[in-house]
């Protein structure tokens, strides 16, 4: 008896622990989703946008450099974002026709809106963008 008791114990242990993993790689690739998701947004608005201004803070809430992930309905996905828009590694190149395509750096870092970091750690994809505009100092 004393040997199933012992037995029943270890299996609930790991259990407990097989679930706890589970739900850290599920919420850690929903947040890497809710990264790369902003950054195919950063991709269609354009270097005019506020949101591509060569600016923000990867610590700090920033004015156009922040936001909560929300799904199509409206509803918080339970994910907060900032991103920050600097110099890319290679220069600018200016067509023919005078339009001048720069190429911006943007890092994107996902967290989860509350502080457990039994949930999920912080998520960070950084990737260049190319697009007609200036270059960032």
């Amino acid at each position: 008896m004393m040997i199933c008791t012992v037995g029943m114990i270890a299996m609930a242990e790991l259990l407990a622990v097989s679930l706890r993993m589970q739900q850290l790689g599920r919420n850690s690739t929903s947040a890497a989703r809710v990264a790369q998701d902003k950054i195919d947004e950063l991709n269609t608005v354009g270097f005019d946008s506020p949101q591509m201004s060569c600016d923000g803070s990867l610590t700090a809430d920033e004015p156009d450099h922040n936001d909560d992930a929300v799904w199509a309905d409206g509803t918080r996905k339970g994910f907060r974002r900032r991103w920050v828009v600097s110099a890319a590694p290679d220069a600018a190149v200016v067509l023919t026709s005078g339009v001048t395509l720069a190429t911006r750096q943007v890092t994107v870092r996902v967290f989860p809106e509350n502080d457990d970091r039994r949930i999920t750690q912080q998520v960070e994809l950084t990737t260049v963008v190319r697009g007609a505009g200036a270059v960032c100092p």
